[in-house]
């Protein structure tokens, strides 16, 4: 009998890791929050207007750890990827402007350059841009890399293709790479790390020439004690960041900064706005993903996605939706 219940537990552990190892449906159950309360009630700060909070909950265990974010042009659907190797797709729902709901349509496991299922750390990813008919680039960690994955040919079953990379990426922290990372309008990928530094404290970063493949040195000054988690190139061309402070010191915040588009060359160090520094008085987390988009009447509307370090309850995933005003 214990033979037999062995065997039974083998198999059993073998169909959840193959049931891992592909698309899957995914349902989400959403609930709005609000961006502040109590005395300090508001719907604002800086720059930024709140158009609706939403706590997202799946009873998938690989949903969470949402690090990077794809909002459609027209807003109604969804691509994130995970922390631990996975895809994660949806639609979104509004009310007028506000932001309403969320729902999961599947969940996926991202795949290497042989087609092969990653799991768990082998596919840190962290960065994530690209158009949902098009192709989509993601950054890892660890690994230092950039992968182009032909999204809108073979959806989340793609295989990639590895994108040249700086020589100097490999002598990142294993996690503090690549964190950042958005396509630009002339075909340019704009990589920025959260944790790799020059002698002078700010942020290395670099411009990749898809089509020449040529690298160009960036440098960003660093805000302390924030650091860079997503940026995205605005409709006027100027670069939008979200960065995150997470620490026992500084507690829980982020901030986002505006760089404006003729300051993105090599040989100065990079600095910008500050929009909005958002702090422990608001409903927020580990806030790590960045979107943009513009809306029918010309406003940038800008959503901003936490990772939850899979810690829920002490932590959660929250999808946040603002409009940036002048």
């Amino acid at each position: 009998m214990r033979q037999v219940l062995a065997a039974l537990a083998v198999c059993m552990l073998a169909m959840t890791a193959c049931a891992d190892d592909h698309k899957r449906p995914l349902v989400i159950n959403s609930k709005q929050v609000p961006f502040s309360s109590g005395q300090e009630a508001s719907d604002h700060v800086g720059k930024l207007h709140h158009l609706g909070t939403l706590r997202l909950k799946s009873a998938d265990s690989d949903f969470g750890g949402l690090s990077g974010l794809i909002v459609s042009p027209d807003g109604k659907s969804f691509l994130a990827i995970t922390d631990n190797s996975h895809w994660v797709t949806g639609e979104l729902q509004y009310k007028g402007k506000r932001l309403a709901g969320a729902t999961g349509i599947e969940l996926a496991p991202l795949r290497d350059l042989k087609g092969d299922p990653l799991s768990g750390k082998d596919g840190d990813a962290e960065g994530l841009t690209g158009t949902l008919d098009g192709d989509v680039y993601v950054s890892f960690e660890r690994d230092h890399r950039i992968w182009r994955y032909p999204f809108s040919t073979q959806g989340l079953d793609a295989r990639p293709v590895a994108v040249t990379t700086p020589k100097d990426l490999q002598n990142a922290p294993q996690n503090g790479g690549l964190e950042a990372i958005t396509l630009l309008s002339d075909n340019h990928l704009l990589a920025i790390t959260e944790e790799y530094f020059d002698a002078g404290g700010n942020i290395k970063a670099w411009d990749l020439n898809l089509k020449a493949r040529t690298v160009a040195d960036l440098t960003f000054k660093r805000r302390l004690p924030f650091d860079i988690t997503d940026v995205r190139q605005l409709p006027d061309g100027d670069l939008l960041t979200v960065e995150r402070r997470f620490n026992k010191l500084g507690g829980i915040g982020f901030q986002m900064r505006r760089f404006p588009a003729a300051d993105l060359t090599s040989g100065s160090v990079i600095d910008g706005e500050v929009l909005a520094d958002v702090a422990m008085n608001f409903n927020i987390d580990n806030m790590e993903g960045l979107s943009v988009r513009k809306g029918e009447n010309g406003e940038t509307f800008v959503y901003v996605v936490s990772d939850d370090n899979f810690n829920a309850p002490l932590q959660q995933t929250l999808l946040m939706l603002f409009e940036l005003k002048p």
